[in-house]
């Protein structure tokens, strides 16, 4: 009884395979994702997914345009780091747009973090710190509207930086 007590006791110390550290499942255990493993919004991200897939379900008027109701997104760990290293690398170097100072473009931080994209789309936000008044703020923009509405996506990724009140989305079909 005390040697499987003791099996059951040195299990749940273990971490992950680094030795103690768990491994964080919100994104790929890469070195392109490990910058921004372990975020503490993900709560925040989530909440995005769960908006983004009630205005799916309900249906959108983007811009005068009506956006019929389409299937849900799922957040997938590969989208949700590109979103994250793109967030992160905003705040970092202080700019906003969809392509970095380096001219890494949203299609590239996908392929980079190990998504295999046929169609691909990214939103940016800044100002907000809340995932209603983010979504808010996308879904009042025809072109973001688009994207989240756009039956063309089955995937999604989302990134935020609290202290920065900085977003980032991005869409993906699988190849």
């Amino acid at each position: 009884m005390k040697l499987r007590a003791l099996v059951v006791l040195t299990l749940i110390g273990c971490g992950g395979d680094d030795g103690g550290a768990p491994i964080d499942p919100s994104v790929p255990a890469t070195p392109y994702c490990a910058p921004v493993a372990g975020f503490t919004s993900t709560a925040l991200e989530d909440e995005i997914l769960t908006i983004v897939n009630q205005h799916r379900a309900a249906g959108a008027t983007c811009g005068g345009q009506a956006m019929a109701a389409v299937p849900p997104l799922t957040m997938v760990p590969s989208l949700r780091c590109a979103a994250r290293v793109h967030t992160k690398d905003m705040v970092d170097r202080g700019y906003f747009d969809h392509t970095n100072p380096d001219g890494e473009q949203p299609w590239d931080r996908m392929e980079r973090a190990g998504y295999t994209w046929s169609s691909a789309g990214e939103n940016i936000a800044a100002g907000n710190g809340t995932a209603v008044a983010t979504m808010d703020q996308w879904m009042n923009s025809a072109g973001h509207c688009r994207n989240i509405m756009s039956p063309d996506y089955t995937d999604i990724g989302v990134g935020h930086v609290e202290a920065a009140a900085m977003w980032t989305q991005v869409f993906g079909a699988p190849r």
